[in-house]
């Protein structure tokens, strides 16, 4: 149990490296193209949908669609939340900037699955949970907030509101593959999922700004982002769900801002100042605190515990 904990922890905090890419993967193609939030959306949802179902039609012997239907409901809807919560993402951060945008939209999930574990089933965090939850949530505000200098110039209330709705779609995300982890192999949630959001999209995608006459290094960028943040990174999240909670791996990727600073200030000369070094210990800290110890949850009965992944609703355990 305890190595199975720790490997899936190791493969959450690849998972949030890997994600902490996409801001600077992003922050590139804005550069050296017209393609906005829209587009790129849809682009590496359009790339990644057809290459994740061809591995997953291999891997698992053409059987990607064997399953039942509430599980195949649940998958088409993991599909809807991955696309909303991306595109919100980018399009809150065109608006009111990657500072407010990042914070709003990786510190709010926690808060939201910690709330719903304790309204829908009854549970409260354990102590050490509270205080790596907390720890977390304020190194982060302070590792992103550092550098926030307003909103002028952008409409505050509509890129706060996307944030906040990414935030939402995120946490859902959490909860679904958790909901599917225990039952369903990594590979098959993810191909139905972007092939749902591909299509649910593609309307969206249409009528935005998509131009394909652009540079071959921001194709290759966008190959990365299809194949790198959102299959592998996705197939890591999903198989370290076996074996940690939601609410764990709500907060051990939150390392994704963590890294996104470190390379924005390497390869932009972005620095994060003292404050933000400060946070960014907070964050490690709370990751080393939840790599020693499961955030496991305690029941009303006083009893703790995390209930298996297969039981009937799924969910936060």
């Amino acid at each position: 149990m305890a190595s199975a904990r720790r490997r899936g922890i190791g493969l959450l905090i690849g998972t949030g490296v890997i994600w902490g890419t996409i801001g600077i993967a992003a922050k590139l193609l804005y550069e050296d193209t017209t393609l906005d939030a829209a587009a790129v959306t849809w682009l590496r949802t359009v790339i990644a949908a057809p290459a994740c179902f061809a591995v997953a039609w291999v891997v698992l012997r053409r059987k990607v669609l064997d399953t039942n239907r509430a599980d195949l409901a649940l998958m088409a809807g993991l599909g809807i939340v991955l696309i909303v919560y991306q595109y919100a993402y980018l399009a809150s951060v065109d608006r009111i900037g990657v500072a407010i945008a990042t914070l709003v939209s990786l510190c709010v999930p926690p808060v939201l699955i910690a709330a719903y574990s304790a309204l829908f089933q009854g549970e409260r965090l354990s102590g050490r949970a509270l205080v790596a939850l907390l720890t977390a949530v304020i190194g982060t505000v302070m590792l992103v907030g550092w550098g926030a200098t307003g909103s002028e110039g952008r409409t505050l209330v509509v890129g706060v509101g996307l944030a906040l709705a990414s935030a939402a779609m995120i946490a859902a995300h959490f909860l679904f593959s958790r909901s599917l982890a225990g039952r369903q192999p990594p590979l098959r949630p993810l191909a139905i999922a972007f092939c749902v959001g591909a299509v649910a999209f593609t309307p969206v995608g249409l009528r935005a700004d998509v131009s394909l006459d652009i540079p071959l290094q921001s194709w290759l960028v966008l190959l990365y982002l299809a194949l790198v943040p959102s299959i592998l990174a996705y197939w890591l999240f999903q198989s370290a769900l076996k074996d940690v909670p939601a609410s764990t791996a709500s907060v051990v990727t939150l390392l994704e801002p963590l890294v996104a600073s470190v390379l924005a200030w390497v390869l932009f000369s972005e620095r994060l100042g003292p404050i933000g070094w400060i946070g960014a210990a907070l964050l490690m800290g709370a990751i080393a605190l939840l790599s020693t110890n499961p955030m496991t949850t305690e029941h009303p009965d006083g009893s703790t515990g995390l209930a298996p992944a297969t039981e009937p609703g799924g969910g936060l355990d």
